[in-house]
């Protein structure tokens, strides 16, 4: 045990990376393929961009988290919150509650429920008078049951009809508003270019197991910290449909959701499309309920990475044609094609690695590649830790684990990108057939 321990922290030997160290002019001048693809290509596109938040961080906080503006009650503008989902009873109470109770009183609430089999109506209902049990709870509830099942697209298009608010909030029934967080959202709208603001997405179901853990280190990383980076920069290019807000004429003049695809991305692309930005706030935080099982994280990833491929190659791909858009959604265009490079420039890193040093030299390798990966991770929770306080430290340990956790995962995201690019069980259980049948074929 004691040997296996050596040999597998020796890559943090002190004196072999002194020896690095003093490697390091001769390696940046080489043409080695190796050093190139593991790690300089890593650092440049993740690990460089989180060091910049963390130094604008140490440096200005008010860049990361701005003063809220002091607003009289009669200058806040309506907000509609709009939520649509299918058999919610587990959530959408709790749901309601969170937005009545967050602090904003100019708010309205819309659930359209898409013909659910349980008691979601009943307990929607219920939920409106639980908070202050005031009828003014009850009539800013606005709940509209369907008699068909039309898919939460459609749904929430129905909700957006309906809505009234010069601004509107599209959250999963699962997701609770967190005390404080409407006046956060709508601080970036004083820009008139900014078309929506995705929320702070955090992990309310952290605690249950491993898994959720996981998600929540993945979270602060994905949702967090990428997307304050690229607000800052203005190449964000989604609005999670976990947590977001935009111009109620906007969206309406946009005609909502496309029904049959990812909602959330294909109404982001189409903001951009008509040129406007998408920001990120920090303190807008929305707490959302992860997946618990190996079955269903692997589902709703599939269904991501589906609609990834769906969305930005096939519908949108002229997005593709630089320049059409302005410059900063070419740079959003390409960044489908950079988060396909740096597992491919991974690759060519080990397979050169492996015909230098054979396969007899493939664990040193793998080792070496491990604790390369998990430096990057850590700069980056760390960075994230700092910046906006996730993920919880308890949770840092399993920086160790999130590599073989990515790897996990990437096995159903290569199956469903290959199954959407040769169109193999293209209709998805998430949109009724019925929709199928009624939409442009992508």
């Amino acid at each position: 045990m004691n040997g296996f321990l050596h040999y597998f922290l020796s890559a943090l030997d002190p004196m072999s990376n002194l020896g690095f160290s003093r490697a390091f002019p001769k390696l940046m001048t080489s043409a080695l393929p190796s050093w190139w693809f593991e790690v300089v290509l890593p650092v440049a596109l993740v690990v460089a961009p989180a060091v910049l938040v963390w130094l604008a961080y140490v440096v200005k906080p008010s860049l990361v988290r701005p003063p809220p503006l002091a607003r009289p009650r009669q200058a806040e503008p309506l907000v509609s919150v709009v939520t649509a989902g299918r058999n919610e009873s587990a959530t959408i109470g709790q749901c309601i509650r969170g937005a009545l109770s967050c602090g904003y009183s100019n708010l309205e609430f819309i659930f359209v429920d898409d013909n659910s089999t349980d008691d979601s109506v009943a307990i929607a209902r219920r939920a409106a008078l639980s908070v202050t049990r005031s009828r003014h709870d009850t009539e800013r509830v606005r709940i509209f049951p369907s008699p068909r099942r039309n898919g939460k697209a459609s749904s929430l298009n129905i909700g957006i009809r309906m809505a009234r608010g010069e601004f509107i909030v599209i959250h999963d029934a699962d997701s609770i508003i967190q005390y404080g967080a409407i006046q956060h959202w709508l601080l970036p709208f004083a820009d008139p270019r900014v078309g929506g603001v995705a929320a702070n997405i955090r992990v309310d179901n952290s605690t249950v197991n491993l898994l959720t853990r996981l998600q929540e280190v993945e979270y602060a990383m994905k949702f967090t910290l990428a997307k304050f980076f690229q607000s800052k920069i203005f190449v964000m290019d989604i609005i999670s449909g976990m947590g977001g807000i935009f111009r109620g004429e906007i969206i309406r003049r946009l005609g909502g959701f496309d029904t049959g695809l990812g909602d959330d991305r294909d109404l982001s692309t189409m903001l951009l499309k008509q040129r406007f930005r998408l920001a990120f706030s920090n303190d807008a935080v929305v707490w959302t309920t992860v997946p618990e099982t190996r079955y269903h994280l692997w589902r709703q990833r599939m269904r991501w990475r589906r609609n990834i491929i769906k969305i930005r190659i096939s519908k949108h791909r002229d997005m593709f044609l630089l320049g059409r858009y302005g410059f900063a959604n070419a740079v959003i265009a390409m960044q489908l094609a950079v988060r396909l490079l740096i597992p491919v420039t991974l690759l060519i890193g080990l397979f050169w690695a492996f015909s230098q040093h054979g396969f007899e030299g493939a664990p040193e390798v793998v080792l070496t590649f491990y604790w390369i990966l998990v430096m990057f991770l850590l700069v980056r929770i760390l960075v994230a830790r700092d910046v906006a306080n996730t993920p919880k430290l308890v949770n840092f340990p399993l920086i160790f684990l999130y590599p073989f956790y990515v790897l996990w995962l990437e096995m159903p995201n290569i199956y469903a990108e290959w199954s959407e690019l040769f169109r193999i069980g293209a209709k998805h259980h998430y949109v009724p057939d019925h929709i199928w049948e009624e939409i442009p074929w992508w």
